[in-house]
C-alpha cells in the first residue's frame, strides 16, 4: 500500500517510522497539504488545528481513506457532514480515539464484547494539571466515547455533575450512564490528587477485567472450581500503541471493513457531549 502523511514535519516523520516496519506498506509520502497527496491507498492527517475537520472533509471528497490524528473533535454539525460524506464517497475514516484504539482496550473488547458494568476513575496530580476547562473537558469526553463504543447500545438515561472551585478551577466530574440494554457505566475525573492514577473496570456476570491505563496492564478475574476469585495478568506495551493503531487502519482498508473508531462513532459521541453539557449547565 502507498500511504500519504499530511501534517507537521516532525510528527509526520515519527508516524512514518511507525509505518515502515509493516510489509503491508510499500511507500510513504510526506505531503504539506491534503491537496498534494495524489494517488494513495491511505492518508494520515496529523492536525490539531480548528480547521482539521474541514481538511478531513476535503480529503474525503477527494476520495481518500483518512485517519485523523488529533484530539477528539466535538463539532456536531461538521461531524455529521463528515459521516454523510464518508458514506457517499465510500471511503474509510478513522479517528484517533486513543482510549478505544489502545492495544489493551482492543484486547479487552475482543474478550468481553459488552460489559454489563463499566467503571472508570482518573485522578490527576494537581501540580501537573494545566487547569484549563478544555483539558478537563477532554478527560471525560475520551472516557465517554469509550463507554459508548464498548457497550454499544443507546443511552437510556444520563446524569452528570461537575465542580469548579470558585468557578475557575475544574476539580471533579461524575457521569453516570444507563444504557438501553441494561448495562451501566460511570466516569469519575478528579484533578486534585496527590498522584496520577487511571483505572478502568469492566465486568459481566462471569468475569471482571481491570486495566491500569498508563501501564496497559490488565488483571482478569473469575471464579475457580472452588468458587474463589483468582486473577490472571495480561500486559501490553504502551509504546506500540501508535504503530498498532496505524496498522488497524490499513487493515480496515485492505479488508474493506469498518475502522475501529469511525466517523459515525465520533458523530454519536458529539451528540451525547451536547446532552451531557446541557445537564452540566444546570448546575453552574
Amino acid at each position: 500500500m502507498k500511504v500519504g502523511i499530511v501534517g507537521d514535519a516532525k510528527r509526520a516523520v515519527a508516524w512514518e517510522q511507525h509505518l515502515r516496519p509493516h510489509r503491508i506498506v510499500q511507500e510513504v509520502e510526506l505531503c504539506p497539504s491534503i491537496r498534494e497527496v495524489g494517488t494513495v491507498d491511505a492518508c494520515l492527517l496529523i492536525d490539531e488545528t480548528e480547521q482539521n475537520l474541514d481538511i478531513l472533509l476535503e480529503g474525503i471528497q477527494l476520495g481518500l481513506n483518512c485517519f485523523l490524528i488529533s484530539r477528539q473533535p466535538t463539532n456536531t454539525q461538521k461531524l455529521e457532514k463528515i459521516y454523510r460524506a464518508t458514506k457517499e464517497a465510500g471511503v474509510h475514516v478513522q479517528f484517533s480515539h486513543w482510549p478505544t484504539l489502545a492495544p489493551a482496550t482492543q484486547w479487552m473488547m475482543d474478550r468481553m464484547s459488552r460489559p454489563v458494568f463499566l467503571s472508570i476513575t482518573r485522578e490527576v496530580n494537581h501540580t501537573q494539571f494545566i487547569g484549563t476547562d478544555e483539558e478537563f473537558r477532554h478527560f471525560w469526553i475520551d472516557e465517554l466515547g469509550l463507554c459508548m463504543k464498548w457497550i454499544d447500545s443507546g443511552i437510556h438515561h444520563a446524569e452528570a455533575k461537575a465542580i469548579n472551585l470558585e468557578g475557575k478551577h475544574p476539580i471533579t466530574i461524575h457521569i453516570f450512564l444507563r444504557f438501553d440494554n441494561g448495562s451501566t457505566a460511570d466516569i469519575r475525573i478528579y484533578t486534585g490528587a496527590a498522584e496520577n492514577t487511571h483505572k478502568r473496570i469492566a465486568s459481566t456476570k462471569q468475569e471482571i477485567l481491570e486495566c491500569n491505563v498508563p501501564s496497559q496492564d490488565i488483571r482478569i478475574g473469575r471464579l475457580n472450581s472452588g468458587n474463589h476469585l483468582f486473577f490472571e495478568k495480561q500486559s501490553f506495551d504502551p509504546a506500540k500503541s501508535a504503530e498498532k493503531t496505524a496498522l488497524m487502519f490499513l487493515k480496515s482498508i485492505q479488508m474493506d471493513r469498518e475502522t475501529p473508531y469511525t466517523a459515525y462513532d465520533s458523530y454519536q459521541l458529539s451528540l451525547q457531549i451536547e446532552s451531557i453539557e446541557k445537564r452540566l449547565s444546570q448546575f453552574l
